[in-house]
């Protein structure tokens, strides 16, 4: 198995009726996205709204009362992706589906995610 976070991604588009390329505009196209692309990292991510799990895939849009970051997609090394979570502005929460089978919307207070430990 490969330690390559670039590949591990690919791997979940490649399973997933998503596509890569429109993740990627859209979160370009978000003055709240966030997309770290590293053979250690892969980070897709964007300011959203806690209570609305609806609208979390619509990368493009974050809400104006943005309480959460939703992470569609992080694969690679966690120690590290908590410790760059440091550096984009806190919110509330950190919310994610567990699965894209269930698709069950998880949300998690931020200071429990991110390690204060500096990189």
């Amino acid at each position: 198995m490969s330690t390559d976070a670039r590949l591990l991604a690919l791997r979940y588009y490649r399973a997933s009726a998503r596509h890569l390329q429109s993740d990627l505009a859209a979160l370009a196209a978000n003055p709240t996205g966030v997309v770290l692309w590293s053979p250690r990292l892969v980070v897709l991510m964007k300011a959203a709204h806690s209570q609305q799990p609806q609208e979390w895939l619509h990368l493009a849009v974050s809400p104006q009362q943005a309480d959460s970051w939703y992470v569609h997609l992080l694969a690679g090394d966690l120690s590290l992706a908590r410790r760059l979570a440091c550096m984009v502005p806190e919110h509330r929460w950190v919310c994610f589906q567990r699965g894209r089978r269930s698709a069950a919307p998880h949300r998690l207070p931020w200071q429990r995610v991110v390690c204060r430990t500096r990189i």
